[in-house]
């Protein structure tokens, strides 16, 4: 996947977390992308490499200053989405990420030091973690993400009309998607279609958020 398509699918996710708990959109994408190579080794959906169970597999850890090879178990999600909220949820929960300053650097926009603070808590073993986070907003300016408008000034989108096109286009889209899933024979397009799938179930709810109706 190129960088960009998996801005253009992560951005909206991680704008819609930052409304709700606080954490920077632009840090949300930057740590996706780095821990899941930009969405291409993203299995069990776990974009952000947060450890749990439900798949075991090999990674990569900084210790005594070399780079060396473990089994460890990560969580599994359903979708994409699922993996963005709880990146949020896992942060907040973590007493760590608050005691290092982190929802005070979110608060104020800084990305940098929010991005400094995660690595002083231990989000990462890779002692350059924060700077190729940093690297990362910095070239895809993903700061831009960050500026949210007030959401009390901003228009609500017609139930009907959000109807209309959750049923005309994105359920057949959706159906035509999990269609295809169903009948793939290759690993690689089952991935890609449950992913396209995926996408539009979000792009459905983040409709019936806009006109307030209920998620499904």
């Amino acid at each position: 996947m190129k960088a960009q398509d998996f801005i253009n699918i992560v951005a909206p996710m991680a704008v819609s977390e930052q409304r709700r708990t606080g954490i920077l959109a632009s840090i949300t994408i930057a740590q996706g992308a780095i821990e899941s190579g930009w969405g291409a080794a993203a299995p069990g959906n776990n974009l952000f490499g947060i450890k749990g169970s439900g798949q075991e597999f090999v990674t990569t850890e900084y210790t005594n200053g070399h780079f060396v090879k473990i089994i460890g178990g990560f969580r599994t999600y359903d979708s994409w989405e699922g993996s963005v909220i709880d990146h949020s949820e896992f942060l907040i929960a973590n007493s760590r990420y608050k005691a290092s300053g982190f929802f005070e650097r979110c608060k104020e926009l800084d990305y940098v030091g929010a991005a400094g603070c995660l690595q002083n808590a231990g989000y990462a073993s890779d002692p350059k973690y924060a700077v190729k986070l940093i690297q990362i907003i910095q070239s895809n300016r993903l700061d831009n993400y960050d500026i949210l408008e007030v959401e009390d000034d901003m228009p609500k989108l017609d139930p009907g009309v959000a109807l209309t096109m959750i049923n005309t286009f994105l359920k057949p889209s959706w159906a035509a998607a999990d269609a295809q899933l169903k009948a793939a024979q290759d690993s690689n397009k089952a991935a890609a279609w449950k992913e396209q799938r995926d996408y539009y179930a979000w792009l459905a709810n983040s409709l019936r958020d806009a006109s307030g109706l209920p998620r499904e």
